[in-house]
């Protein structure tokens, strides 16, 4: 599943369970408007505080989007801002396409290669269903027992 809420102040009471059981992150700023750079340490501090360990094992990268534009960020900030981090860096522009694919793969790609987040993709079984078999009512009333 993919969440995508757009930066807007109005869902960030909402992000805080997307984060929950998330493998990745993707933090996207526009390259043309440095506001949106200045923003991401509240963002990933969100990540931080509501991830599951801290957001230690999940996949992050920072997307410069907008990259057809002219700058207010330049490429090399944004790179060290996302090495200082242990953040992946991507440029992109969705206008234009460049380099959306190559994003989405990688996030994608990561998630596999790490073992941690493979093993909490897995689904556990919730029970099995036995057409032929009987079953009872639950004696202690109400949905769950």
């Amino acid at each position: 599943t993919i969440w995508d809420t757009a930066g807007q102040e109005r869902f960030r009471t909402l992000t805080s369970s997307y984060y929950r059981g998330a493998h990745a992150i993707i933090l996207v700023y526009d390259v043309s408007w440095r506001e949106t750079f200045e923003n991401l340490s509240q963002w990933l501090q969100e990540v931080e505080i509501y991830s599951p360990n801290g957001g230690k094992d999940m996949v992050k990268l920072l997307v410069g989007n907008k990259i057809d534009k002219e700058r207010q960020v330049s490429k090399q900030e944004a790179q060290s801002w996302a090495r200082s981090r242990n953040m992946i860096f991507m440029e992109a522009s969705a206008k234009t396409k460049v380099g959306v694919k190559t994003v989405f793969s990688e996030v994608v790609q990561k998630i596999l290669d790490n073992p941690v987040l493979l093993a909490s993709t897995v689904q556990k079984p919730r029970g099995t269903v036995n057409p032929g078999q009987s079953t009872t009512a639950n004696q202690g009333g109400g949905c769950c027992g």
